[in-house]
């Protein structure tokens, strides 16, 4: 048993550090589900093709962030097979997130491999499989949450194409650009740096490969991105002219001068490495103005965390120094190919986000944020250096990794106390630079009130009327759909004398300050509460009924402005029967799209 132990040692403990970043990332994972929503949005679409099969599939998948974009359907399908497998439920459609988050645990130990040994690589692995960061975007279903898998696998298949030494290079090489043609319609900064870095690598690199491996990888982008190019043709390339309408728009939110952009940038590249690596939230970075002079600006808030802040990117700084060091002396090209292909990563995304640098939201890290685990190793590499003693060294190391991994795993469970809670308390929540949520709420507290909600239905025989925050109330709309309940959104279809009417607000909120509007027609009845969230039950005064009951067979064409999107069944009714109207058949409702949050 102990030579099988001492043989195996490596490969035993990389399994059971992916049995630990899988536990934590399965806990409680349908009943503490992150469903709101983008994710109530994309279940529908998924259930569309469980109930008329595969056909009602998408051309095109969710919308970029604040634009009309489009990205790929390649989420969609990944949802759709997850539902096959695990159910038509919001848990069984995520948990292929859960499988792919875990499965990026030894693939990262595998791409670091390359450069750093076996030791330094399981600690660095063991540090990316317990980050909160990673592991709260490895708990739910959003088209971002995929990308560290496919990024990471794609970057390894590059680095063993490119190495002369392999057998299958240009297997490796097909790999590579499957898993990046992938990873680009998860996300649209993704959609601009993967093949930025790509092709920088290979320039650098110049690798030979036969005419039939580029055939086949140009075969391969073509297949993945058949479905947009068939959409495209459709509706006349309008998906096309988002994508540089959202470029324009992206680059063009701030006023703020060059200098200004890049100082935010290294602060926020820095403050994001404290939360990847710590889990710590409540770093804090000054304000820098160049106007005329330097001018730094740290009060309040700002002044409490603020050399949490500096100290992060003085470490950022000193990881990158590090990082161009070795590049500079490595002479191992399999080595020196890693310290390439990571520069080349760090650089592009570091120059794509300086537009984007006081409007930068958590989730952009999911491509560079890998980076950041790098980064620590290389510093690691440089004490090894320095501290000649190597007891010594590995003393310290081990330490660090040891504090760091307790201080992520500390910040985790908070958060998943808080969880626990929300739906029996108000709780109040710091400020949260992880996943931006204004207070934790869980999917089995939204079931909670959504068994409330129909059993006031069946007890009244009438059609439920909910208002809530956007991020909420579709949601709690899909799961009412889901269960059969007749319902529609309060303020949005009129004033019905048979309804059962509800406002579904933040405990914490200023609840009289919501309920003003509504005073005027509505006499507010009995508060029910449900932990971080309140159900209020609005009854309609005499005067202000419109009707007796609303007749639900009327349904409204939606008003997208997003670009027309079909699906496989309507593209092939359109191009071999009767046109078809695909905003009339849209899954998307139109008094929400305003709020999408992709």
């Amino acid at each position: 048993m102990r030579n099988f132990f001492l043989k195996h040692k490596i490969c035993i403990i990389l399994g059971l550090i992916l049995l630990v970043g899988f536990g934590l990332r399965a806990y409680h994972f349908s009943s503490w589900l992150h469903f709101e929503l983008d994710q109530a949005r994309d279940a529908r679409v998924v259930d569309a093709a469980l109930q008329g099969g595969p056909g009602e599939l998408p051309l095109l998948g969710p919308k970029a962030g604040g634009t009309f974009l489009r990205l790929g359907p390649a989420f969609y399908n990944l949802e759709y097979v997850s539902a096959l497998f695990f159910g038509g439920t919001p848990t069984g459609m995520a948990i292929f997130v859960l499988i792919f988050s875990s499965l990026s645990i030894p693939l990262f130990y595998s791409f670091i491999r390359r450069f750093f040994g076996e030791w330094l690589s399981l600690g660095l692995t063991l540090l990316f499989s317990v980050s909160e960061f990673f592991i709260m975007y490895g708990r739910f279903a959003w088209n971002p949450n995929f990308i560290p898998f496919f990024v990471l696998l794609g970057f390894y298949a590059l680095l063993r194409a490119v190495d002369e030494s392999e057998t299958y290079r240009e297997r490796w090489f097909l790999l590579s650009v499957g898993a990046l043609a992938l990873a680009t319609q998860f996300h649209f900064l993704v959609f601009i740096a993967v093949p930025a870095i790509f092709f920088a690598f290979l320039i650098l690199k110049r690798p030979r490969y036969s005419w039939k491996t580029w055939l086949g990888a140009c075969a391969i982008v073509f297949i993945l991105y058949l479905p947009m190019a068939l959409n495209e043709i459709e509706t006349g390339g309008a998906n096309t002219k988002e994508f540089f309408g959202a470029i324009t728009e992206k680059s063009s939110k701030t006023n703020h001068t060059f200098i200004e952009k890049v100082s935010r940038d290294v602060s926020e590249h820095g403050l994001h490495a404290l939360v990847i690596t710590t889990g710590f939230e409540k770093g804090t970075f000054p304000t820098i103005i160049f106007n005329g002079g330097l001018k730094w600006s740290c009060t309040d808030k700002c002044d409490q965390g603020k050399w949490y802040g500096v100290f992060s990117v003085l470490l950022f700084i000193l990881g990158i120094s590090a990082l161009l060091l070795f590049w500079w002396k490595e002479t191992d090209q399999k080595k020196k190919d890693f310290l390439v292909l990571s520069s080349v990563w760090l650089v592009i995304t570091f120059g794509l986000f300086l537009p984007l640098s006081y409007n930068i939201a958590p989730r952009f890290f999911l491509l560079s944020g890998l980076i950041f685990f790098i980064l620590l190793g290389m510093i690691f590499e440089l004490l090894r250096r320095v501290i000649r003693h190597s007891k010594a060294y590995w003393i310290i190391i081990v330490g660090i990794v040891f504090f760091l991994s307790y201080s992520n795993v500390q910040s985790l469970c908070e958060r998943y106390r808080e969880l626990s809670l929300a739906g029996t308390e108000a709780i109040d929540s710091p400020p949260d630079r992880i996943l931006k949520d204004r207070i934790r709420v869980t999917l089995e507290q939204q079931n909670r009130i959504v068994d409330m909600l129909q059993k006031r239905s069946q007890d009244t025989g009438y059609p439920v009327y909910m208002f809530s925050e956007p991020q909420h109330r579709r949601a709690l709309k899909y799961l009412m759909e889901k269960r059969g309940i007749e319902n529609a959104v309060l303020g949005f279809d009129g004033i019905y004398k048979e309804g059962v009417y509800y406002l579904v607000l933040r405990a914490q909120s200023d609840l009289e300050d919501s309920l003003k509007k509504y005073r005027k027609s509505y006499t507010v009845g009995a508060t029910t509460h449900f932990g971080t969230l309140v159900a209020i039950e609005l009854l309609p005064k005499p005067e202000s009924i419109m009707a007796e009951r609303q007749d639900f067979s009327i349904t409204k064409p939606s008003d997208s402005k997003a670009p027309p999107r079909y699906t496989w069944k309507e593209f092939f009714e359109r191009t071999t029967g009767p046109k078809t109207n695909q905003d009339e058949t849209s899954l998307e409702q139109s008094e929400d799209e305003a709020t999408d949050q992709q």
